[in-house]
């Protein structure tokens, strides 16, 4: 037996699941892998005029920050380990604005502090993100 003149109750949403994932529960413990290197100049050696130190750099996607580890050499003499500790970077020349995943790509630049680290390859996951 049907009722009129009753509207028909809508079923009730539940408001505490967001509807659109936020960034930082999205993208959680999804991290970008890439390997990189910079040069350094040498002065104490008239043979050498620079050196190549590679790097490994990580920008985590949850919330658009760098870490920088200088590959580790067993008695190369030089300080090496971290090299930037986590946290956003300015793109030098463009104040307000912080190092998003699009302006990391192999073969490009990321100019850290002054020094210019190039990128040169990235693991699997990295790849298919892009």
């Amino acid at each position: 037996m049907k009722l009129t003149g009753i509207p028909a109750r809508k079923p009730q949403e539940n408001d505490a699941i967001p509807k659109i994932a936020p960034k930082w529960l999205k993208h959680d413990k999804q991290v970008l892998h890439f390997k990189a290197y910079f040069q350094e100049p040498v002065v104490e050696n008239p043979t050498e005029n620079y050196r190549i130190r590679k790097c490994t750099v990580y920008y985590y996607l949850d919330d658009d920050t760098l870490h920088i580890l200088e590959d580790r050499i067993e008695n190369s003499g030089i300080p090496q380990g971290v090299f930037l500790k986590r946290h956003k970077v300015l793109i030098p020349g463009q104040e307000p604005k912080v190092y998003s995943w699009r302006d990391l790509n192999i073969a490009s630049n990321l100019n850290v502090y002054g020094r210019v680290f190039r990128i040169v390859d990235a693991d699997d996951f990295t790849k298919r993100f892009y």
